[in-house]
C-alpha cells in the first residue's frame, strides 16, 4: 500500500489485480475512502464498469481486465506511465482456469522490464498460501519477504467421531455437546453451525459441490428453525424484518427468488455459489456482512473472495472422489475466519 501510494504520488500510475469481480469493488472502495485526501483517482476496471482510458491513477481491476489495459499500454505507447502492479492473491497463477492469463500478463510486464530498465514496472506479489514461493520470486526477479504473522488468532481443529481435536496435535479437546448432536449428521456440520448460532457467532460452512451446499443449507435450516421454536432467546436474534429487505433485494436483482433460499433465508441461512447471479451473490454477501445472514454455505470460489466477517469456518471435508481438498485450498477456507477488523479471533 505504501509504496503503491508513493509511486501514486509522483504521477505514475498504480493497478491493484483481484481475481473476482467482488474482491475487485470492495478494494476500490477501500482505496478510495484511504486515498481520497490525497487527490488520488480510483477507478475500477472489473465487468461492464471500466473507467475512461487514462483518466485514473489508481486502476483496481480483476485479472482478466488488467491483462487487457496491459495490451493496451503497449500498443498505445504508455506502458512507461504505469509504476506498479500489486496482484493479490498470487497463488491464483496456479490456478487451472485463471492461472494462464496472470502467467502471461506477468510475463509481458517481465519482457518490458528487461528492455525498459529506466521505466521498469514494479511487480508486488502478495499470497498467505502461495507454493514454491522462492520459484516464483526467481521468476518475477523478486525479493521474498515471508511472515507468519497473523493479527487475529485463529484456532484449527478437526472434528471425527463426535470429538474435537486439535488439528496439529491430535489432542482432544472436547466432545461435542449433545444438544447439537443432530441426527443423521455424523461429521457435525450442522450442530457445529448450530453451535456457533448459539455462542453469537457468524458461521461460513464450506462444501465441495453446489449440490451439496444447496442440501446442507436446507438441512441446516430445518434443525435452526427446530432451536428458534424451543429457544426464545435465540430466536430473537433473528432479525425479520431485515431478512425480507434482504429477499426483496434478491428478487430485484434476479426478479425471483430461487426456491431453496425462500426456504433458508427466513432461518438466517444462505448460501453462495456460481449457480447465482453475481447481483445475487453480492445481496448475499451483504447480508452476511451485516450480520443478517448468521450462516453462509458455500462452495471453494468464496474461499478466495471478499473480506467476510466470519467468526466460524466449518469445512465439510470430502474424503473420496474429484474433489478432495488440497492444503492450499483448506488454508484459503480456514483463513476466512477471523478476518482483521471483524472478530478478535477465529476457529476452523
Amino acid at each position: 500500500m505504501i509504496a503503491a501510494l508513493r509511486l501514486a504520488l509522483t504521477g505514475r500510475k498504480v493497478l491493484f489485480l483481484l481475481p473476482y469481480i467482488s474482491m475487485a469493488k470492495e478494494r476500490m472502495q477501500f482505496l478510495q475512502r484511504a486515498w481520497r485526501r490525497v487527490d488520488i483517482q480510483v477507478a475500477a476496471f472489473v465487468g461492464a464498469q471500466s473507467a475512461p482510458s487514462r483518466e485514473w491513477t489508481c486502476g483496481v481491476c480483476t485479472t482478466e481486465k488488467a491483462n487487457s489495459l496491459i495490451n493496451h499500454a503497449i500498443l498505445d505507447g504508455h506502458m512507461e506511465e504505469i509504476g506498479v502492479v500489486v496482484i493479490d492473491e498470487l497463488h491464483m497463477v496456479y490456478d487451472s482456469s485463471r492461472g494462464g492469463v496472470l502467467e502471461s500478463l506477468c510475463a509481458k510486464i517481465i519482457l518490458w522490464n528487461s528492455r525498459n530498465p529506466a521505466s521498469s514496472i514494479r511487480i508486488i506479489g502478495m499470497s498467505a498460501t502461495l507454493e514454491k514461493l522462492n520459484e516464483v520470486g526467481r521468476w518475477l526477479d523478486a525479493k521474498v519477504i515471508e511472515t507468519q504473522f497473523r493479527p487475529v488468532q485463529l484456532n484449527e481443529r478437526i472434528c471425527c467421531g463426535g470429538y474435537i481435536r486439535d488439528l496439529k496435535s491430535g489432542a482432544v479437546i472436547r466432545e461435542m455437546p449433545k444438544r447439537f448432536r443432530v441426527f443423521d449428521d455424523p461429521e457435525c456440520v450442522l450442530g457445529l453451525a448450530a453451535e456457533g448460532i448459539f455462542f453469537r457467532k457468524l458461521v461460513l460452512v464450506f462444501c465441495s459441490s453446489k449440490a451439496d451446499v444447496e442440501k446442507t443449507s436446507l438441512d441446516l435450516a430445518k434443525v435452526l428453525d427446530g432451536i428458534y421454536r424451543s429457544n426464545e432467546v435465540i430466536s430473537s436474534r433473528l432479525d425479520r424484518q431485515a431478512l425480507y429487505r434482504v429477499r426483496l433485494s434478491l428478487e430485484r436483482s434476479a426478479g425471483t427468488l430461487d426456491a431453496i433460499l425462500a426456504q433458508t433465508l427466513p432461518r438466517g441461512v444462505a448460501f453462495h455459489h456460481a449457480g447465482l447471479t453475481a447481483e445475487e451473490r453480492e445481496c448475499i454477501e451483504d447480508g452476511f456482512r451485516s450480520g443478517v445472514i448468521m450462516v453462509l454455505v458455500a462452495t471453494s470460489t468464496l474461499s478466495s473472495g471478499v473480506n467476510l466477517p466470519a467468526s466460524r469456518v466449518v469445512i465439510k471435508a470430502q474424503i473420496r472422489g474429484p474433489a478432495a481438498i488440497s492444503g492450499t485450498t483448506y488454508k484459503q477456507m480456514s483463513g476466512r475466519s477471523g478476518r482483521l477488523g471483524h472478530v478478535e479471533a477465529g476457529s476452523a
